[in-house]
């Protein structure tokens, strides 16, 4: 943290060189400002996976597709039969925050993890996981890279023994 807090600036706008802007030379598409507020008529089953009910932030049309965000909330209590399915997706970037509630997850080399409210958890891509359990109350908030992304199940159990 410290290596990263040491290459942060601020400064004037004279000092500023908009050729060095890290928006310019990062490559990514062209944004546009956008806010999303919170109703409970947003939340939609999105056919993927039928335990969940989705919030999009609507962040994939304002980034180009670069991101996706949306808050996710559980339309039924916890069925392993419906839900403990190892996978993986196909990201460069994936960061999940728990909102409400709390999640048992198994993760590929990490075992397993009980997130509550204010837990954080960057999955590297490619991370085989399951989710194994989770409150009735269960809200999270996921921010993924790119918008569009493949998920991808893996037939083994938890922790990949067989």
């Amino acid at each position: 943290m410290r290596e990263a807090r040491a290459k942060l600036r601020v400064m004037s706008e004279k000092e500023y060189d908009p050729a060095q802007s890290i928006a310019k030379k990062g490559g990514w598409p062209k944004q546009v400002f956008h806010v999303s507020h919170l109703r409970d008529e947003d939340f939609q089953g999105d056919g993927l996976r039928a335990f969940a009910l989705s919030r999009d932030l609507g962040f994939a049309k304002a980034t180009g597709g670069m991101v996706q965000a949306h808050v996710n909330r559980r339309a039924r209590p916890f069925n392993a039969a419906e839900v403990s399915h190892r996978h993986f997706h196909d990201v460069n970037f994936q960061m999940v925050y728990v909102l409400k509630g709390w999640v048992r997850n198994e993760f590929e080399g990490h075992g397993e993890h009980i997130m509550r409210a204010g837990s954080s958890w960057i999955q590297p891509p490619g991370t085989k996981h399951t989710l194994l359990e989770y409150s009735d109350d269960l809200e999270v908030l996921e921010i993924i890279i790119p918008a569009v992304y493949d998920t991808v199940n893996v037939n083994e159990p938890p922790g990949g023994k067989r």
